[in-house]
């Protein structure tokens, strides 16, 4: 079989391979050094890819990370490792602005897989198995991330598995999880005491990839004489700012109507 060659084609998908490997965001000095490539020959391809969402470019410090259609292609091991690099710096100095931890959740069946952006991850499906892992419908995280998806896929999940009561607090039915989910989307947050101890305050969102579309979420935890009522409506600003500009890191203009 002949070997076709296109040159320009070969050098894009090295670049694509590269800022997949390095899962960290690179400045245009860097990939250029990597690949053994001119800067102007690497920026014009990276052009060319941000253009078609492959790549993205920062535009606060011009570094390239993978684009929104790599998250669609993507398996979800790579998608959420490489949000969490792009993203990791803006949630610390949240975090730093209201001291307190920002974690980020996703759905992994009726789980919540939770990542702790305070700890540097090199995901792999090994890491991926030994994150933190919460009963989705149980915590705040879960519940928020439940209540924007179809009902039809919530059924699906808990179809076999009817919600198991861990608190007072935890629904106990699909009927109680609906109704708290209607709540979720009448609030756009979840904010409990006692969800998992009585001495524990949750407050989570959701992170909107494009409208109606939630796939991560947000969420701080504390003891509840810190993370009052009060003090949550306090941070709610900070946190949904950062909402904002992960959802931007994630959205998908052919999805946005």
């Amino acid at each position: 079989m002949a070997q076709y060659e296109n040159s320009s084609l070969d050098k894009a998908l090295a670049l694509i391979e590269r800022l997949s490997r390095e899962r960290r965001p690179m400045s245009l000095a860097d990939v250029a050094r990597a690949e053994d490539m001119h800067r102007s020959t690497a920026f014009g391809h990276l052009a060319v890819l941000a253009r078609h969402g492959y790549v993205r470019k920062d535009p606060e410090d011009g570094r390239y990370t993978l684009g929104h259609k790599i998250f669609r292609v993507a398996d979800r091991i790579t998608l959420f490792a490489t949000l969490i690099h792009a993203v990791r710096g803006m949630v610390l100095r949240a975090s730093a602005a209201i001291g307190e931890n920002i974690y980020l959740a996703t759905l992994d069946g009726t789980q919540v897989i939770a990542i702790d952006p305070q700890i540097a991850v090199d995901f792999g499906p090994a890491t991926w198995m030994k994150l933190p892992r919460y009963d989705a419908h149980a915590c705040g995280s879960g519940q928020v991330l439940l209540a924007y998806r179809e009902r039809a896929f919530v059924q699906s999940l808990y179809r076999d598995h009817p919600p198991a009561a861990l608190t007072s607090k935890t629904p106990r039915s699909l009927r109680a999880l609906f109704d708290l989910s209607e709540r979720i989307l009448a609030d756009g947050y979840r904010y409990e005491q006692g969800e998992f101890d009585a001495a524990l305050a949750t407050l989570a969102l959701p992170v909107f990839a494009n409208p109606g579309l939630s796939r991560l979420a947000l969420a701080i935890m504390g003891p509840s004489n810190r993370l009052s009522e009060a003090r949550a409506r306090e941070v709610m600003p900070t946190l949904l700012t950062l909402a904002a500009e992960i959802g931007k890191q994630m959205r998908d203009p052919e999805n946005e109507q």
